[in-house]
């Protein structure tokens, strides 16, 4: 059969074919939060993790393998892990694959491939929905670039309930951001964990005592010296972000929860912030209170015994926390304060109430779905608090109208508060 194609169609069918194709690639045709982790272990190994109590260690001797969309991938390292999941039966993990996972992040809308990821439990948080609507906020707000999804984990097919699967931060830092040093602070800004980059090692003693100069100056300047002294250390306009989120969520587990990385602004080396592991958000009290092992010491034992001992201390001030001796001299520094206020105005007016039903929405779709299975749901069995559909639906509901409400009240302080 002859036919005759049309001049223009024939010239644009040849011009298509020297075009690249689209940045996603075809190879990867699944949805990550449809997939499972499957962990391959002897039944040993699965009977030990589930039964060891407050124990980090790694699974050696053999060496797990992991099952994911259909390939098996080799491990370097499946390390238990996690302060408070380590006393329950469902484990957190740390993954280092020998050969790296690709999949697809609609956030760069493109493929990246993983080598470390973490792999959270969830054992606090009773409905599950905690950490989605933490790190919605921070992508909003423009402080959370790493690649996260729910998923279901198993030991040899038996499942282990929901995790949030987040990608390594320190290897992201090094590798995508060509971070030159990583720190995780810890309680009284002990390092809790540290590494450089790569040909960089030589450094790092150097770049931790960098970090903990940023607390021996603390009790030497005020006002604008010190705002300009910390801003030569850190992105102070990050680190007021996070502040202001935690202000916001209530966040109840805070020093230790952030991560610094370095990065260039202003054409000088500084840390960046990044916020860590909210499991613990709409606390009904800050940290510090009665907890006096939490407070920092530059400035000597600061005890609370009840919030009237905190405000007598720094004033009503829009904090959430003042356990951490930096959080503690932004309360206490008018100049800081302000600058800082400066910063919450402008995170609650883009976290508007649209902005919040975005986040709720999306938390209800990508957990949601998980209630549907019954196996997962059952294993809340195991964790803090076992939960349900009703509760899950329930939490969402009153969680979304109370970040809404606190919302509207920190914007009536902010107009008590700011000076004019």
């Amino acid at each position: 059969m002859k036919f005759k194609m049309n001049y223009h169609l024939f010239l644009l069918l040849i011009i298509a074919s020297f075009l690249p194709g689209c940045t996603k690639n075809d190879s990867v045709e699944f949805d990550p939060e449809k997939e499972i982790f499957n962990f391959i272990v002897t039944d040993p190994q699965r009977e030990y993790i589930n039964a060891s109590r407050g124990e980090q260690y790694e699974i050696t001797d053999p060496l797990p393998e992991l099952q994911f969309a259909g390939e098996t991938y080799s491990i370097d390292r499946l390390e238990i892990r996690g302060d408070g999941s380590l006393n329950f039966t469902r484990k957190g993990f740390g993954v280092n694959l020998s050969s790296k996972l690709v999949l697809f992040n609609p956030a760069e809308n493109s493929e990246r491939k993983y080598e470390e990821f973490k792999l959270l439990a969830l054992v606090f948080d009773y409905t599950y929905i905690e950490n989605s609507i933490a790190s919605g906020l921070f992508k909003e707000v423009n402080l959370w670039p790493v690649y996260d999804f729910f998923t279901e984990v198993r030991l040899n097919n038996h499942t282990q309930g929901l995790y949030h699967f987040i990608e390594d931060p320190f290897e992201y830092f090094i590798e995508q951001k060509n971070a030159q040093f990583v720190v995780r602070r810890g309680y009284d800004h002990v390092i809790k964990a540290s590494t450089a980059g790569p040909g960089n090692e030589q450094n790092l003693d150097k770049y931790i005592a960098r970090f903990k100069r940023i607390y021996s100056i603390l009790p030497l300047y005020s006002g604008r010296q010190m705002f300009d002294t910390l801003s030569y250390y850190i992105d102070m306009e990050q680190y007021f972000t996070k502040m202001s989120i935690d202000m916001l969520v209530k966040n109840g587990d805070y020093t230790d929860e952030v991560i610094f990385y370095t990065k260039i602004k202003n054409g000088r080396e500084v840390l960046g912030v990044f916020p860590w592991d909210y499991d613990d958000i709409f606390s009904d009290q800050p940290h510090e209170i009665v907890n006096p092992w939490a407070t920092g010491t530059v400035f000597g034992h600061r005890e609370y015994n009840s919030i009237d001992d905190v405000i007598a201390d720094v004033g009503s001030k829009l904090l959430y926390s003042i356990e951490e001796d930096l959080d503690y001299i932004i309360a206490k520094d008018s100049f800081l304060y302000q600058e800082y206020l400066k910063t919450l105005g402008s995170i609650i007016e883009k976290i508007d109430p649209a902005a919040i039903d975005r986040i709720f929405d999306y938390t209800n779709e990508h957990i949601g779905a998980f209630y549907d299975n019954d196996s997962i749901i059952e294993q809340s069995k195991y964790d803090a608090d076992e939960t349900s559909y009703a509760l899950f639906v329930s939490n969402l509901a009153e969680k979304r109208q109370m970040l809404k409400d606190r919302r509207a009240w920190i914007m009536e302080e902010l107009g008590k508060q700011k000076n004019h």
